[in-house]
């Protein structure tokens, strides 16, 4: 038995709008024992790269929410979450 959840979502969102990330949905794994957002190396890459967080985080006031949209709901993270 895995110690996390998978489910699937439809899509990421940014600011509750949809980036099309998830053609033909996601599978995602919700694992409450970890502090960390990870996946597939290309989808990651790509996030940081939309996002564009600067490393010294000057820009963190600009940052977006990132959402996790299930049907027709959005769980969103704040940028002081991720």
């Amino acid at each position: 038995r895995e110690p996390y959840w998978q489910v699937a979502i439809d899509d990421i969102t940014f600011d509750n709008s949809p980036k099309n990330l998830c053609s033909g949905g996601c599978q995602v794994a919700v694992d409450t024992g970890t502090s960390m957002l990870a996946g597939p190396s290309d989808l990651v890459d790509k996030l940081q790269s939309m996002v564009a967080a600067k490393e010294d985080c000057s820009n963190f006031g600009s940052l977006p929410k990132i959402g996790f949209k299930i049907g027709d709901k959005v769980l969103n993270l704040q940028p002081d979450d991720y």
